[in-house]
């Protein structure tokens, strides 16, 4: 029986190794596939046969071949490539991608991160499986819920109207106050020194030209400058408005001028010898739009520095914000000029891009120039993620060894960071893969000369007998 055993040892050299060549076929063919994991072929022994024992009871034992002990997989991390597609994701550490099947409702796993849009708007990949996330809180951009699909439908940035204006203004000092008496007329240059424009929205994302008019009116009894400020809009865009008549906001009480001396009214801007805004007087607009509801809107000309007793820190700002004075609203000598202009609120406006960032977090920007976070995708790891179950198109699926997942956001519990703009490529070693194809080879020739030497040999028995 001994030399007909040599054959069967050398059939399994032989199916062993050529299963060998298999695997490492298969990992030169996927050398490019993305986020691929190369096998390793572990060998063992197969059962021995005793065919003897001697008086010191040591058996004598005879190996029976060999088999495939094990295929193991390298988890080790790929090289990222960087792409121009914003969906595209590679994930630098442990972690999977979950995505499920709309078809089966399963879900399945992978390192391969080359996501697009499908004609719903889901993060899909190439075959269709729909990327998992969380959806992200509007105000704190924090994830909410359970892990959901993934999909932009529908998204649109709604209107919001303008609740603050900041003016950065430089009045010229050199202005000359007007006549006692005269009044103020938004439509009449001629009853203020200057003007500036600031668009404005109203809740549906309306634009409305506001101009706010600046009037010097003389020296306080502490010897400041006091400036009354006015806004105005085009009637067409107010309730019971008049269009092509600009008409005053607001019913402010103008300053005073007495002896000389000037009592600041309720719309009034009050700076020291420096120029600095040492008292603020602002209260918040309330416009009455025609079509819209109504908004208010609060003006800021910065923070007052206040100046002594007569304009303490605690009431010289219309915000209770005391600071240098020099930073918004000021009176220098020159030209009138307006620094800056800015303002809160922005129209209706849809989806124009998105972004990703190292969190994983999906950013939509729109049309109306806002940007803001709408989910962050979900990672899962598994106990052992070296025996998940391979379906192919680059998918894994859970089994019995490889346990549980357990999902949760990118950076946290153990979690990779994501790659934004890149791809995770096969771990893949050419070279080491080519060294094992020779070592197989060589292996496969080996066992095969076994076969041919035992079958020689089983012909030089056959020749005893002639």
């Amino acid at each position: 029986m001994g030399i007909y055993n040599a054959l069967f040892i050398g059939a399994s050299g032989l199916s062993s190794f050529g299963e060998a060549v298999r695997v490492v076929g298969d990992n030169i063919a996927n050398v490019n596939s993305l986020g691929f994991k190369s096998q390793n072929v572990n060998f063992s022994d197969v059962l021995s046969q005793t065919v003897g024992v001697t008086r010191s009871n040591i058996a004598n034992q005879v190996g029976n071949g060999v088999r495939i002990g094990s295929i193991t997989r390298d988890q080790q991390q790929g090289s990222i490539q960087n792409t121009t597609s914003p969906t595209d994701m590679a994930i630098n550490g442990n972690g999977l991608f979950a995505l499920r099947d709309p078809a089966t409702g399963q879900t399945n796993y992978s390192r391969a991160g080359a996501f697009i849009l499908d004609q719903n708007f889901n993060l899909i990949d190439g075959q269709g499986n729909i990327v998992q996330g969380y959806a992200l809180d509007a105000v704190s951009q924090k994830a909410v819920g359970n892990v959901k699909d993934i999909s932009f439908a529908n998204l649109a940035a709604q209107a919001q109207a303008t609740t603050q204006v900041t003016v950065g203004s430089t009045l010229d000092s050199n202005a000359v106050p007007l006549a006692t008496g005269t009044v103020f007329n938004p439509a009449d240059p001629a009853t203020f020194h200057f003007k500036s424009d600031v668009n404005v929205y109203d809740g549906l994302g309306q634009t409305h030209a506001v101009s706010l008019q600046f009037t010097k009116i003389g020296q306080d009894a502490a010897g400041n400058i006091v400036w009354d400020w006015h806004a105005s809009v085009d009637g067409g865009g107010l309730a019971g408005g008049t269009a092509g008549t600009q008409t005053q906001v607001g019913a402010p009480t103008a300053s005073t001028l007495a002896a000389g001396v000037v009592t600041p009214g309720t719309q009034s801007l009050v700076f020291g010898p420096g120029g600095e805004l040492v008292q603020e007087n602002s209260p918040a607009l309330t416009f009455n739009w025609l079509n819209a509801a109504p908004s208010t809107v609060a003006m800021n000309f910065g923070n007052a520095a206040g100046q002594g007793a007569t304009y303490p820190v605690a009431t010289a700002d219309a915000q209770g914000i005391s600071g240098t004075g020099l930073d918004g609203t000021v009176q220098m000598a020159g030209s009138f000029a307006t620094r800056q202009m800015t303002r809160d609120g922005f129209a209706a406006g849809f989806l124009n891009k998105l972004e990703t960032d190292s969190s994983g977090k999906v950013f939509g920007v729109f049309t109306n120039g806002q940007r803001r976070g709408l989910f962050q995708v979900a990672l899962a790891n598994f106990p052992n993620n070296a025996v998940l179950g391979h379906v192919g198109n680059n998918l894994l699926q859970e089994t019995i060894a490889s346990g549980a997942p357990v999902l949760g956001l990118p950076g946290s519990g153990g979690l990779g960071t994501i790659s934004p703009y890149a791809l995770e490529q096969s771990n893949v070693d050419l070279a080491a893969e080519f060294v094992k194809l020779i070592v197989v080879q060589r292996g496969y020739e080996a066992n095969s000369k076994t076969i041919l030497t035992t079958d020689q040999m089983l012909s030089s028995l056959m020749q005893v007998k002639r």
